[in-house]
């Protein structure tokens, strides 16, 4: 075990935990003003993370294909691989809809806020129910031109695996009729999959050509899974 390295990344932990806490904090009236105030501030903090980790992880990134991300509503489906990347998508886009599992809403603080500035929840646990519930969160966003961010697998998956592809990325595309963007990334290389341990280095963000509505099911989840799963073999070298 390297202790120097274990030791920086506690203390990195630290600073960042503490600094999310007092900002969670200090930004509870968001929670009585309206959803604009709690976007900015969820933005913000996502950017002022991204920024530490880069001054306290040497933890940089890169944007590829930013021209693939249209105007208007649209889906982002990205391979997810570390918690980095939920930081990094509500940092890039000022008001994006992640959709999250359910059981985040009970986080003290976090879950107060993600709630507050419509997060889209999904449960697991009544899979047609929860189809349902997860496609009429998505219409509203889409409404109010609002980025959908999801993660096709629904989990993080370590480097060079993938778990299957969930339907909830079909369901949005198919009732919303909306471009969905692929992304595929590589960031698990230099975060730990399940824990914060982190490394140097630049992580690459891949945004490839939208695939536009009116594919079926089947053509659709075809095309996204080989789009993304390929350029993240390719990512990951």
């Amino acid at each position: 075990m390297n202790l120097k390295k274990t030791s920086h990344s506690f203390v990195s932990t630290a600073i960042i935990i503490s600094l999310t806490l007092l900002i969670a904090i200090l930004g509870s009236p968001c929670l009585f003003l309206p959803r604009a105030y709690t976007a900015k501030l969820i933005h913000s903090w996502s950017r002022l993370m991204l920024v530490l980790f880069k001054r306290l992880d040497g933890l940089d990134w890169e944007i590829i294909g930013k021209e693939n991300i249209p105007s208007g509503p649209f889906i982002v489906a990205s391979k997810h691989q570390s918690i980095w990347d939920t930081i990094f998508f509500t940092a890039l886009f000022p008001d994006s809809a992640m959709v999250l599992k359910r059981m985040i809403i009970f986080i003290p603080f976090y879950g107060w806020h993600a709630m507050k500035v419509g997060m889209i929840w999904l449960d697991r646990g009544a899979h047609s129910k929860s189809i349902r519930k997860l496609v009429k969160q998505g219409k509203s966003c889409s409404i109010s031109e609002r980025p959908i961010v999801i993660f096709p697998e629904g989990t993080r998956s370590p480097v060079g695996e993938k778990t299957p592809y969930k339907s909830g990325v079909a369901a949005l595309y198919k009732f919303l009729k909306i471009p969905c963007i692929p992304v595929a990334l590589n960031s698990g290389v230099y975060w730990k999959t399940k824990g914060l341990d982190r490394n140097p280095g630049k992580i690459t963000v891949k945004f490839m050509p939208q695939i536009p509505p009116g594919l079926n099911r089947k053509d659709f989840e075809k095309k996204l899974e080989n789009t993304i799963e390929t350029e993240t073999n390719l990512l990951i070298g």
